[in-house]
């Protein structure tokens, strides 16, 4: 089972960092660059006006400014100059210019005009989301200027790439990190750059993903891009989840357990060493951590201080304070004091077990248990496929359940993984037995994470219940998690005929053309 790669998809998915600083020369080179950071292009634009055409620290800035409006042919032509490329910082983004001249060398485009909204495809296929995205950026973009005090240049630009090579392309980030982390979105260049829910086995929480981005954008544009990253990756991990209705799963596991489990691991970080970017911290292990630290971090500074602190903050950044000096001057207090009474508030939390699911650290024999248990998975899958439900089930139940034999919660917590409780309710539904697996749809309490079959198999058990409004809910929360896959997007079972008709039906068109077998193993 991928229980772990769907635990903790949620997690990983920024790249942000200042600007590389270009060092120009030039006053003009200097505040053009500083108004293209805080995304105020039209100032910038009349700012380089006033340069010299063939002055090389202004046509850096020119080509930076082009590549934030995704100019990226533009961009190129004013790099392809060797004095342009010798200025600080111009190698690097020349190799930007071509990898995003690359990517959207055929770049579909679907725009709203009046909220201001553009959506670029690099595969068409995916243009059956464009509504849903649409929705997410206005809704995630309006909670963002009443909590941040933050208002937002137009048009808003999404990009959305089908793989990680397009997307280490477009925005910088090396391949192998975003391989390592898990990264699957960065916000860089102006945009969000977003990989197709379809890129990812069972997609991601795509939606809360978008929210995250657009948070990374606000707080550059709010600061002149001038915030630490425990602060552009902790306000992000705050606002993500606060542009819809709390969902099951947005803490959980609580990122205080997740903190805790890191100093038992010895996998700690002090708040202003976080690096360049979480996305290129060593392992997916640590850049969950870190995620968890600045996520309780901000958390806690906010229940503290106020809601009006996180605006306050970013106003004292953009006005040129420095991080120590800004909380200062808004809190009365610097990191290192914040970070000592957050240390030991988070000290004095009752202890919160981590399921080894998670896979912090977990031990040799819950990690031979759970490879144990994949391979089981594997062989009910191929019996499903065959229309062999009974014996897949048989393979199920001889699945080990972690923890010590025989406890009477083991079979409970083996099927804690919502991808595993799916796969036996649609074995039971197979057999003929679906009453047997109602439990396992009952409380998504009960699963440690959000999957998009599994909350499928719990809308469509609901609308055949006449519980209209909990197959409405699950069938947000299965295309909120993974939206191509058919038993979401579809709210039925391929290829069987819908019990209502579909909510999107360009969605389950796109989902249906282009989907594996149901139970084909990972």
């Amino acid at each position: 089972m991928n229980a772990r790669r769907s635990l903790f998809a949620p997690l990983l998915f920024a790249f942000v960092g200042a600007a590389p600083q270009s060092h120009a020369g030039g006053e003009t080179a200097q505040v053009a660059q500083a108004l293209i950071a805080g995304l105020d292009y039209d100032a910038a634009r009349s700012e380089l006006a006033q340069a010299d055409p063939a002055d090389p620290q202004a046509s850096l800035e020119r080509a930076r400014l082009a590549i934030y409006q995704l100019d990226c042919d533009g961009a190129a032509a004013i790099l392809a100059r060797p004095e342009v490329q010798a200025v600080p910082g111009g190698e690097m983004l020349a190799d930007i210019a071509r990898g995003c001249q690359r990517v959207t060398a055929a770049l579909v485009e679907d725009r709203d005009e009046e909220r201001g909204i553009e959506i670029h495809w690099q595969d068409e296929h995916d243009r059956a989301l464009a509504p849903l995205l649409f929705e997410t950026v206005a809704a995630a973009r309006d909670v963002l200027s009443a909590e941040l005090g933050v208002d937002w240049p137009r048009p808003t630009r999404i990009v959305v790439v089908r793989d990680l090579l397009s997307l280490s392309a477009m925005t910088g980030l090396p391949y192998a990190s975003a391989q390592t982390t898990g990264t699957v979105a960065v916000a860089k260049w102006g945009r969000v750059t977003l990989l197709s829910p379809r890129a990812s086995p069972h997609g991601y929480p795509w939606r809360d993903t978008v929210a995250h981005e657009l948070t990374h954008l606000a707080v550059t544009r709010a600061t002149r891009d001038r915030a630490p990253l425990w602060l552009q990756e902790g306000v992000a991990k705050r606002e993500e989840i606060r542009w819809r209705e709390p969902g099951p799963f947005d803490a959980r596991p609580p990122p205080e357990a997740v903190v805790e489990r890191g100093i038992e691991l010895g996998v700690s970080f002090p708040l202003d060493k976080l690096g360049p970017s979480i996305a290129m911290l060593p392992s997916a292990d640590a850049a969950t951590i870190a995620f968890a630290e600045v996520t309780s971090f901000v958390r806690f500074y906010v229940d503290t201080a106020g809601d009006r602190a996180l605006p306050r903050l970013l106003r004292a950044l953009k006005e040129g304070q420095d991080p120590d000096a800004a909380l200062s001057s808004v809190s009365g207090a610097d990191l290192r004091a914040w970070d000592k009474r957050w240390r030991a508030y988070v000290a004095g939390l009752p202890r919160a077990p981590v399921s080894p699911l998670y896979g912090l650290g977990a031990e040799r024999a819950s990690l031979a248990r759970l490879r144990a248990d994949r391979d089981r998975t594997r062989l009910a899958q191929l019996l499903l496929s065959r229309g062999h439900a009974d014996e897949a089930l048989d393979e199920l139940d001889r699945m080990e359940p972690p923890g010590p034999p025989g406890s009477a919660d083991a079979r409970a917590r083996a099927t804690a993984d919502p991808s595993a409780r799916w796969l036996r309710g649609r074995a039971l539904e197979l057999a003929g037995r679906r009453d047997q697996g109602e439990p396992l749809v009952a409380d998504p309490a009960d699963v440690l994470s959000s999957y998009g079959p599994w909350w499928a198999m719990r809308g469509r058990w609901a609308r055949s219940r006449g519980d209209e409004a909990a197959a409405t809910r699950s069938f947000f929360e299965a295309v909120a998690a993974d939206p191509l896959d058919p038993e979401c997007a579809c709210e039925t079972v391929p290829p069987g005929p819908s019990p209502s008709p579909p909510a999107e039906p360009p969605l389950c068109d796109a989902a249906q053309a282009y989907a594996p077998p149901p139970f084909d193993p990972d």
